[in-house]
């Protein structure tokens, strides 16, 4: 989750809940530490809004630590009115894993699979490594983005209830993960990474942004 906002107002809910929950599942999760199949690291990136320049320069400077890395979750305005929903980002493979996941969890969220470029999650996605969001943010273009990126976007528009429920969803989704027998989906190679971008008609947006590092 990234902690920066803009300073027109609090960022409560982008992207101040997404810490919070963050925040949360550190706490569930510590008495656990050694006990589950697979680490969970918990990172708070800062400089998410001007260009996802946090988590794209952790990248860079763990890039060798990357390599055990198997599975990404990004939470990212992670309240509102409408149900969790989940953003496969290209990782369509990822799909049944968690429909199972939702099935066990007898909690039905919704899944989509396009590509998010600007949050967090992308970086790692430019690694190949499978990589998700989590959102409750819908996606009525009537009503664009909501309270994010105004100066309305205060702490009396987060609902306590968003924020258990959405910790709540992804503390079942992380148990799952971290004691899920196999992979959690195929890392992908630069080709397919390239490839998955083109195919969401990625390309020129990204290097009209200068970030297309493919030849």
């Amino acid at each position: 989750a990234h902690y920066d906002g803009h300073d027109i107002a609090q960022g409560a809910m982008d992207n101040a809940s997404g810490v919070a929950v963050l925040l949360e599942l550190a706490r569930i999760f510590s008495p656990l530490k050694s006990q589950l199949p697979r680490t969970l690291r918990s990172i708070a990136f800062a400089v998410e809004e001007p260009g996802v320049l946090g988590s794209t320069e952790y990248v860079k400077k763990h890039r060798h630590e990357l390599g055990p890395v198997s599975f990404m979750l990004n939470l990212d305005a992670c309240v509102g009115p409408d149900p969790a929903e989940v953003t496969l980002n290209g990782f369509e493979d990822l799909r049944s894993l968690l429909k199972g996941f939702a099935a066990d969890m007898r909690y039905q969220f919704g899944l989509n699979n396009r590509i998010v470029t600007a949050s967090d999650n992308f970086p790692f996605l430019m690694e190949g490594i499978p990589s998700i969001n989590l959102t409750r943010r819908g996606r009525d273009p009537y009503l664009g983005r909501g309270y994010g990126h105004t100066a309305a976007d205060t702490l009396d528009k987060v609902s306590e209830v968003d924020l258990r429920e959405s910790a709540m969803v992804a503390a079942r989704l992380l148990l799952r993960a971290a004691s899920h027998d196999g992979p959690l989906g195929r890392r992908r190679n630069q080709d397919e990474v390239r490839d998955m971008l083109i195919s969401q008609g990625l390309e020129e947006p990204l290097k009209a942004q200068d970030k297309w590092p493919f030849h």
